[in-house]
């Protein structure tokens, strides 16, 4: 009764916003909605009471949301509400992730090993010999050697635009962002499964997540947007997180496969964070999966997707904890550093571990 009486605490608290009534969604079990119906959750209620005061009067924020052990036990909003749906951006790219791996599931591709020439007509790309050396898993990995040279997505041929540049190095033998580079991933995986991303997440992803009003942008050619695009509900960001916390496995169905989860949020690459873009993640040796950031927090592996401006879904399976944070696409690099530091350093601390 102490814990649910301090979710109550909290959200009455928090809600100094004119938003719409937070209602129950009773639609999907795996995550009880019910902010007022919380088992104890044996957690310092000071503790977690100042973290979340710190990060909710946070300037760029508009939305928090923390799931703990498939219990929603937080949600707030600066702007919008339960209905509303913020831009995402490069979290698009750990979705397009999840749906390769649904392909392999499902036997429609046998790995993530081909060579890209496999699905796409490089004969008429500058230096094809080079690139048809890249694969499947060089575009997830981001060690393609692909540019990062975003007018892609106003170009009238955009794959080509994008393979006609000189590669950075040798597939696999570096590391840089791209979304250029998970683009041509998007264009492969329409030419294997003959659908846009969007058409096939919506059907064997989104659809049983009960995730039904998103938006995914396409490039002039209607191909969805491999590098950002989406446009996702703050409940939804965390259904997504959920499905990853829980190996792929929502209510009695596998959605992706344990091995996928498990390849995909591992630190196939690694680098110094600290500086340069992504200067707010913490200062450790971060790791890269497939399109999965990695960062070690207390020596255990915690994982994200992250967007443009301040997106995130934070994932620690060990705690069994999303936390799903929508952002202004203008917010300044002090507020993404100091929600990072928050978020990193602190909330995800205050959670204790649970036992499986």
């Amino acid at each position: 009764m102490k814990n649910v009486v301090l979710i109550l605490f909290l959200l009455l608290f928090f809600s100094c916003q004119d938003n719409k009534e937070i209602e129950s969604e009773n639609f999907q079990p795996t995550i009880n909605w019910n902010l007022n119906d919380v088992d104890a959750i044996n957690i310092n209620e000071n503790e977690l009471k100042s973290s979340l005061e710190k990060i909710i009067y946070l300037d760029d924020l508009r939305s928090i949301g923390i799931i703990y052990n498939n219990q929603l036990i937080f949600e707030h909003y600066n702007i919008g509400d339960t209905t509303s749906k913020f831009p995402v951006y490069s979290i698009t790219k750990s979705v397009l992730s999840a749906i390769f791996g649904q392909l392999i599931d499902q036997n429609i591709i046998e790995d993530e090993y081909d060579k890209i020439d496999k699905y796409l007509d490089l004969i008429r790309i500058k230096d094809p010999e080079i690139k048809t050396q890249i694969k499947i898993d060089n575009l997830l990995t981001m060690n393609s050697g692909i540019q990062d040279d975003t007018n892609y997505i106003i170009r009238n041929d955009p794959i080509s635009y994008i393979l006609d540049k000189d590669l950075l190095y040798q597939p696999g033998l570096g590391w840089n962002y791209s979304s250029a580079g998970t683009h041509v991933l998007s264009a492969v995986f329409s030419e294997i499964t003959n659908q846009n991303a969007e058409d096939y997440a919506k059907e064997y992803l989104f659809g049983p997540l009960g995730i039904t009003d998103f938006y995914w942008q396409a490039d002039l050619n209607g191909l969805s947007n491999g590098g950002w695009g989406l446009s996702l509900r703050l409940r939804d960001m965390l259904k997504f997180g959920n499905l990853y916390v829980n190996k792929g496995k929502w209510d009695d169905s596998q959605l992706i496969s344990r091995r996928w989860i498990e390849k995909s949020t591992s630190k196939i690459s690694t680098f110094r964070s600290g500086s340069g873009a992504w200067s707010y993640l913490p200062d450790n040796e971060s790791g890269y999966g497939y399109l999965w950031w990695v960062n070690s927090i207390a020596n255990k592996n915690v994982f994200s997707a992250l967007g443009y401006g301040g997106q995130y879904i934070i994932l620690d399976d060990a705690r069994k904890l999303v936390i799903a944070i929508a952002s202004r696409e203008s917010s300044t690099r002090n507020y993404r550093q100091r929600i990072s530091n928050l978020v990193f350093n602190e909330l995800i601390t205050i959670f204790p571990k649970i036992d499986t």
